[in-house]
């Protein structure tokens, strides 16, 4: 079992309330120690009579109060009461006794720690008051400068503290949105993460268990309609078949990924071969990341089995073009055409929504270009990303 003591600390556990309990620690040992010190000086310099019986009534029992809130704090979590009665007693005290008013600094704090903003606003100009009119007693109002000094002083320090806490709360509820706000875009990313998968799973699926299937199956059709199958054709649409169970389990097990050869432009001539097609070269060869040429692939080799099978094509020519920053290819036959938007109607389109998803979420475009009896255009074009360390 791992002891809890010999983790580390990190931001994590490091809570942002610790400067605050060590705040909230001084101003109740300060408001204990500056009560003692004012009792000493007051009855250093005051006899023990009636006057002086109430003070030092009043101040034990705000010091009891206030130690009773200390006490209630650690076990019952709760401590307004209590700093409300220390203060309740301590103000006709300060008013007695003006030798108490150092202990206005402590409990303005206290207050703040306890009351709402409003009431802590009223406690504060109460704390203020009480300790004015001390002193203009004490002065037998003489010494206009002894009052006014703490007066405005006081009154300053209210409101310069609270437009502190106010702003304290506005940042808090900013930080509450920012967490928000991050919770919901990590959700999002996490959704199109997701979604991005799907779609890429499913081209996957479409380039090549789904068309080779679909070719041995057209095979195998074409041998029960003749009747008379020869073991060539049969053989064929066997190796069509393992081939799509190799595919299949490469996709299960997440092997399908894009594969690195000699380059784009070799792979490309390759499939060209393959389908009977013509193949060139437009620009200047650069060297393309595996997942750009993948794409790719995929999309030449989807156009050129649709056009294989429904084009009735003569001639179908496959042109890469490199544009120095994007590469392109573009897949064009003279064959029958069709209508882009009624196949996608009609059929739902598959086939060409991979090879657009393919190219758009590389950041590049794919155009489709047909008109019944006019042939056509299959082009998708993509930016080349830039390598770390190459000049952009």
């Amino acid at each position: 079992m791992t002891d809890l003591r010999s983790r580390p600390r990190t931001a994590a556990s490091a809570t942002p309330d610790r400067p605050l309990i060590a705040m909230h620690l001084s101003v109740d040992i300060g408001f204990a120690v500056l009560l003692v010190v004012c009792a000493l000086r007051y009855f250093a310099y005051h006899p023990f009579n009636g006057v002086g019986v109430a003070v030092l009534a009043l101040a034990s029992g705000s010091g009891a109060c206030y130690a009773l809130a200390v006490i209630s704090r650690f076990v019952l979590r709760r401590q307004q009461l209590g700093i409300i009665l220390a203060a309740v007693l301590w103000l006709p005290l300060a008013v007695l006794a003006p030798s108490f008013a150092w202990c206005a600094f402590p409990l303005f704090f206290a207050l703040r720690r306890v009351l709402r903003r409003r009431a802590a606003l009223i406690g504060s100009a109460m704390v203020v008051l009480a300790v004015s009119v001390g002193l203009f007693l004490m002065s037998n109002g003489e010494d206009l400068g002894l009052v006014l000094g703490p007066f405005f002083g006081g009154l300053t320090l209210s409101f310069a503290v609270d437009a502190l806490e106010q702003a304290l709360e506005n940042r808090g509820r900013l930080n509450a949105e920012l967490l928000r706000t991050q919770e919901q875009l990590a959700r999002s990313e996490r959704e199109a993460g997701a979604l991005a998968e799907r779609n890429r799973f499913a081209s996957e699926l479409h380039d090549t268990v789904v068309q080779r299937t679909a070719s041995a199956l057209i095979l195998l059709q074409s041998e029960d309609e003749r009747e008379t199958g020869t073991p060539e054709t049969v053989a064929e649409a066997r190796e069509v078949l393992r081939e799509s169970l190799i595919e299949t389990r490469q996709l299960v097990h997440g092997l399908t990924r894009p594969q690195g050869s000699s380059s784009l432009t070799s792979d490309i001539a390759a499939l060209a071969r393959d389908h009977e097609a013509k193949q060139t070269t437009v620009g200047t060869e650069v060297a393309v990341d595996a997942e750009v040429a993948h794409a790719l692939l995929r999309v030449v080799q989807e156009a050129l089995i649709n056009a294989g099978k429904h084009a009735r094509a003569s001639s179908i020519r496959v042109t890469v073009t490199f544009f120095g920053r994007s590469v392109g290819v573009d897949i064009a036959d003279d064959g029958i055409g069709f209508e882009p938007d009624a196949v996608q109607e009609d059929t739902g389109g598959y086939g060409l929504r991979a090879m657009a998803w393919r190219m758009e979420s590389l950041g590049g475009t794919f155009t489709v270009e047909s008109t019944p009896g006019r042939g056509t255009v299959v082009a998708g074009i993509v930016p080349i990303p830039f390598k770390d360390g190459e000049d952009r």
